[in-house]
């Protein structure tokens, strides 16, 4: 799948589209609940086949919306209650079913509902509302666009509209390398990886100082905002400002995480790897307190963006990804297999192994994903290469 964005223009119909499609949501949670009474469930409980086939035949038809828009609805709805089911399987207590009312919410459209009418998109929305027409760039590749296109999408973010068009690209073919490369995804470098022979650590410095440049600007527009009348002209002029303001700095973000990867995914083509390795960090900020600044940092740490980037770009060059387990991977010695908790950047074991610690941690993902973690690796390593990341960083 790949996707590519459309910026709209602010319209009336616009809201009302992702008003609706929230009001199936709420809709969606109230038939639930209807259901698990009348066959005496618990909150939470039934049996999701049977419910969401009776659901389809009780949602209302009269919203604006076209009759697959709807049914996708019901499916996020339920493929929502399915992780929840799995998250409680896997011993999260804490895990909700789906339950939080919604006043707007992502609009689609499938294949069927998409149209194409001199260079004019038209989406469908049944027989109550109004197709949504829009004009397309001359830049827009219509002819690829009607042989590929999967599904269009309503997203709202930050004040403004944006169509997601996602196509559909066919499966790639398999890689027939057999390397195999360990990623650590960490706070401060990106990702280290190890391949067996070369250490390449990603650099974050330049993504470190966007964030930071993102903190100051929101609390100093909040300071502005929060002197001012709610809903003023002062108060929404500010507000728009600062969501301008935060979009740029996102996108410079986004773009130095498509950099990284983009380079980290051609070097491992060019390496003939076929397998790349990444630890996973699920949960890992759940119950943290290392102080208030460290703790910001983390949860803005954005280490499933990384997976997520590396993941479609290796998998469209066939090459396979595999998410595992990286408990005790940065305490491991790569050379006695003693365990040591690093307490600076640099990893020291009284064996006399020194190394940078992501690259130890790069390491022992790539030799747990083999079977063979605390096997001693190379009495000597080469030295980790670092690769940085050029960028103008805008002044607050």
């Amino acid at each position: 799948m790949r996707t590519r964005k459309l910026r709209l223009q602010y319209t009336q119909q616009l809201e009302s589209l992702n008003a609706a499609t929230a009001s199936v949501w709420r809709e969606c949670l109230v038939l639930k609940d209807m259901w698990d009474y009348a066959h005496g469930y618990r909150t939470g409980g039934g049996l999701d086949v049977p419910c969401e086939l009776w659901m389809d035949k009780q949602l209302s038809k009269s919203q604006p919306l076209h009759s697959q828009s709807i049914q996708e609805v019901r499916r996020k709805f339920f493929k929502n209650r399915k992780g929840f089911r799995e998250k409680r399987k896997n011993g999260d207590k804490k895990a909700k079913p789906p339950h939080r009312d919604k006043k707007f919410q992502t609009t689609s459209w499938k294949k069927s509902a998409i149209h194409f009418k001199d260079n004019i998109l038209i989406l469908s929305n049944g027989r109550h509302g109004e197709p949504l027409k829009v004009r397309l760039p001359k830049t827009f590749d219509l002819v690829y666009a009607m042989a590929h296109i999967a599904i269009v999408e309503l997203v709202y973010d930050k004040g403004r509209y944006t169509l997601h068009f996602v196509y559909n690209v066919g499966k790639p073919l398999k890689s027939k390398a057999k390397g195999v490369v360990g990623v650590d995804i960490g706070e401060i470098h990106p990702m280290v990886s190890y391949d067996g022979v070369d250490t390449m650590i990603f650099n974050g410095r330049y993504i470190r100082s966007l964030y930071r440049l993102r903190n100051k600007v929101i609390a100093a527009f909040g300071k502005k905002i929060d002197r001012c009348k709610r809903h003023s002209r002062r108060w929404w002029s500010l507000v728009k400002r600062k969501w301008k303001r935060i979009r740029q700095i996102e996108n410079q973000i986004r773009d130095g995480l498509h950099k990284h990867t983009t380079n980290f995914v051609k070097m491992c083509e060019d390496n003939n790897i076929g397998t790349i390795v990444i630890g996973d960090l699920t949960g890992i900020r759940d119950n943290i307190d290392y102080g208030k600044r460290v703790n910001q940092k983390l949860h803005q740490w954005a280490f499933g963006k990384v997976t997520q980037l590396i993941s479609y770009k290796a998998k469209a060059l066939g090459m396979k990804v595999e998410v595992i387990d990286e408990s005790y991977t940065s305490q491991t010695c790569p050379k006695c297999g003693n365990r040591k908790k690093p307490t600076t950047r640099e990893y020291k074991c009284k064996c006399g192994f020194e190394y940078h610690r992501d690259g130890v941690g790069a390491i022992n993902i790539r030799q747990k994903y083999l079977g063979c973690l605390g096997v001693p690796v190379v009495a000597a390593m080469a030295p980790p290469v670092g690769i940085r990341l050029e960028g103008r960083c805008c002044s607050a």
